[in-house]
């Protein structure tokens, strides 16, 4: 039986409990019009966490990571996920990960039992779902799931999976500055970003609400203000929260939604501009446009500003 169909039917049957982080996730929503920022944290983190551990199992335990499987359109494609993966964990600290992406047969039973031959107490698996390598009209993609499993009772403690989008920038030219046009990045900088997502999910177990940075307490409280339409409420919590940490995405983002709606173009036009300068690779996780999710925060506050400057250039 293929291993993730095993997986997702004892996901069905309650065999495996949830448990989706959600403290550590931007939250995008679309209210009138407009794509609205939440966040609790700037760390990412996969999208969907199915399962995860109570504890950190890594610090002394032998582990095996194994090549990902890849889709038969790009065949390399899984061997570069765990290297990039691997990569992250040495750069993070973990050198009691040991690479066996020699091993070309990675049915899970092969792997196991070559695991419990190596005495690994825990083996890394994963497989790149979709693949997709973009240009200067088309977006990138890289899709992957990842699964950690403990050898001596072969349960699955971690199970996720995540998503990157890179979008190509067009030429543009604004009223303050312009923009050179640039291809899609290469699925290797989107599987860089996953990895670098796994390796934050696998090193930080489950944050909890009282650990979140005060900004990001602030843009919370900010977000919930822009929602409801207090619009003077919102502003001041964005406010505090730049006070605490002035490159802080989140609350940029959503204090220049804020002086759309009360009509103050040219406070949005700077703070949208403020997003683009940072070049963060936040994307939006979450909306109710589907159209949306993937994109990057950099991407939305272009098209926001784009759309500001059309209205503010005078007709002929």
């Amino acid at each position: 039986m293929n291993p993730n169909t095993e997986l997702e039917g004892k996901l069905k049957k309650g065999e495996t409990r949830l448990n989706v982080s959600i403290a550590m996730r931007a939250i995008v929503v679309l209210v009138a019009g407009f794509v609205c920022f939440s966040a609790c944290s700037t760390m990412q983190l996969p999208e969907h966490i199915y399962k995860r551990p109570s504890d950190d199992l890594y610090r002394d335990t032998a582990v095996g990571l194994f090549r990902f499987s890849s889709p038969e359109y790009a065949p390399r494609s899984g061997y570069s996920a765990a290297t990039m993966l691997y990569k992250e964990l040495l750069e993070r600290g973990l050198s009691n990960v040991a690479a066996e992406f020699d091993v070309q047969d990675i049915r899970l039973d092969n792997i196991m039992e070559i695991a419990e031959k190596k005495n690994y107490e825990l083996i890394i698996t994963g497989e790149v779902s979709y693949y997709i390598s973009g240009g200067e009209l088309q977006e990138s993609r890289v899709d992957e799931e990842i699964r950690v499993i403990d050898v001596p009772t072969r349960q699955t403690v971690w199970y996720a999976e995540t998503v990157e989008i890179g979008t190509p920038v067009y030429s543009a030219d604004y009223i303050f500055f312009s923009t050179e046009q640039k291809g899609a990045p290469s699925p290797a900088v989107l599987m860089r970003r996953n990895a670098r997502k796994f390796c934050n999910m696998l090193l930080s177990i489950s944050e909890q609400e009282g650990d979140i940075a005060k900004d990001m307490k602030l843009v919370r409280e900010g977000y919930n203000c822009l929602v409801n339409k207090e619009y003077d409420k919102a502003k001041s919590s964005f406010e505090k929260a730049l006070d605490i940490n002035p490159h802080n995405p989140h609350a940029l983002f959503n204090l220049g939604l804020v002086h759309e709606k009360q009509g103050n173009t040219q406070e949005a036009i700077k703070t949208y501009q403020k997003v683009i300068e940072q070049n963060t690779d936040i994307k939006a996780e979450e909306s109710k446009d589907s159209i949306k999710i993937g994109h990057g925060l950099v991407d939305l506050a272009r098209e926001r500003l784009k759309n500001l400057e059309s209205k503010t250039v005078p007709a002929d």
